[in-house]
């Protein structure tokens, strides 16, 4: 057993994701998309890192995959790399996310293969629920508390006739009262075994990587920072928000996201991917982030290229960077009278020692009377949010996304004009 001044060193780890094929290729050699090479690669990173670093346990807080029904070859990946683990005798606590829960009450989860198979060292948890696992540093209890799926976590007379709203704020009322419990239970005890919290799930505060904005909604649950700073918990670790992130950093316990080891989305591009290496101890936990070099680096190359020679402008700034392995993207402001100056062959031939170039695309400048002229005209209001969201640089990452959510509401308004 810990006492207070033993220390039980843990890798926190989430939110891999295997599956994601977004600027990824076949690997003719391997028969494998590139993404899940690169994914797999920051992952085994990882857990080096963590054995050289002589972890005692492994916490992963959620979503293996990027679906519920994955793939074989990316069961096998990340099998592999939970493997390096419990090969060297660490025991692995995985919690099931949300992307690797099924939707449909009875179905497996896409890592309950471990526990069904047996596998020795791997604990899988998909419930609220206390467990003690076993580590050469001295027991440690596990509380682990699961996304909740709403059409699984409610008996349906619960949320029938609820409006979206009052069925958030039952979820966020279900996981105050699940911690709680749980919290109390750990008091209970009354023991000097250390508790973690394994938590998937978004905390209100908590800050979104720019990708998971375009998707994140109000109407998710949002759990109170305050039913998860409960004395009876050492440390709480985290998954579902890929951005590293200390939301209690000068409190006790520490609620910690570790982020995701690799980038998914070019919203990731500038973030710090790793591990959290957490030192846990009885009423004295810390931790330290130890980051991983992420697979390849995302180039967001922005250029005003409204001048004489746009071209050379372009290849000027495309010069300042280094492409090897390189998922990049080209955008660059013109105006509309100097457009036929790009020559966008010499751009690709520039761009051609990047792994994969994505898009190079242009931001046309109007006048303030072209672009009143061009709102003003006979569009349908589908038209003219397209047009508003390529004239607006923000908006631009997201236009494909944004779109997806207008159009039922579009829809919806000329139903009831009809």
């Amino acid at each position: 057993m810990l006492t207070n001044d033993q220390t039980c060193r843990v890798m926190h780890f989430a939110d891999t994701h295997f599956g994601v094929e977004l600027y990824g290729r076949l690997d003719p050699a391997t028969g494998m998309n590139t993404r899940l090479q690169d994914f797999k690669k920051s992952l085994m990173e990882a857990i080096e890192k963590a054995l050289d670093l002589d972890i005692h346990l492994a916490v992963f807080a959620g979503d293996a995959y990027k679906t519920r029904d994955p793939r074989q070859t990316d069961q096998r990946e990340f099998a592999a790399c939970i493997r390096h683990l419990t090969e060297r005798g660490i025991p692995v606590v995985m919690l099931a996310g949300n992307h690797d829960m099924p939707s449909v009450r009875g179905r497996a989860n896409a890592v309950e293969i471990y526990r069904t198979l047996g596998v020795s060292g791997v604990h899988v948890v998909h419930k609220p629920e206390l467990t003690i696992i076993s580590t050469q540093a001295g027991p440690v209890r596990i509380a682990t508390m699961p996304y909740l799926m709403k059409g699984l976590s409610l008996a349906r007379e619960e949320f029938q006739g609820k409006t979206l709203d009052e069925s958030r704020l039952l979820m966020e009322g279900k996981y105050v009262e699940w911690l709680g419990d749980m919290a109390d239970q750990v008091r209970e005890a009354n023991d000097d075994i250390p508790t973690i919290l394994v938590g998937h799930f978004w905390v209100n505060g908590a800050r979104l990587s720019s990708w998971q904005q375009g998707y994140f909604n109000d109407m998710e649950p949002k759990v109170p920072l305050a039913a998860l700073t409960d004395s009876a918990f050492d440390y709480v670790a985290l998954g579902h928000i890929h951005k590293h992130q200390d939301l209690n950093p000068q409190g006790f316990p520490h609620v910690v996201y570790s982020g995701s080891p690799d980038r998914i989305d070019f919203g990731e591009k500038d973030e710090e991917k790793g591990f959290v290496l957490v030192h846990l101890r009885k009423g004295n936990t810390d931790y330290q982030f130890v980051p991983v070099a992420a697979s390849r680096p995302m180039l967001d190359i922005q250029v005003d290229a409204d001048c004489d020679d746009p071209t050379e402008t372009i290849l000027a700034e495309i010069k300042k960077h280094s492409l090897r392995n390189a998922i990049v993207k080209v955008s660059y402001k013109i105006g509309q009278e100097r457009q036929a100056l790009v020559r966008e062959r010499d751009l690709r031939d520039a761009l051609q020692n990047a792994f994969m170039t994505v898009t190079i695309s242009r931001r046309v400048q109007r006048d303030v009377t072209e672009r009143s002229r061009q709102f003003n005209e006979s569009r349908t209001p589908r038209e003219a949010l397209e047009l508003y969201i390529e004239r607006t640089e923000k908006l631009m990452p997201h236009r494909e996304r944004l779109l997806q959510f207008a159009d039922p509401l579009l829809q919806s308004v000329q139903e009831q004009d009809i």
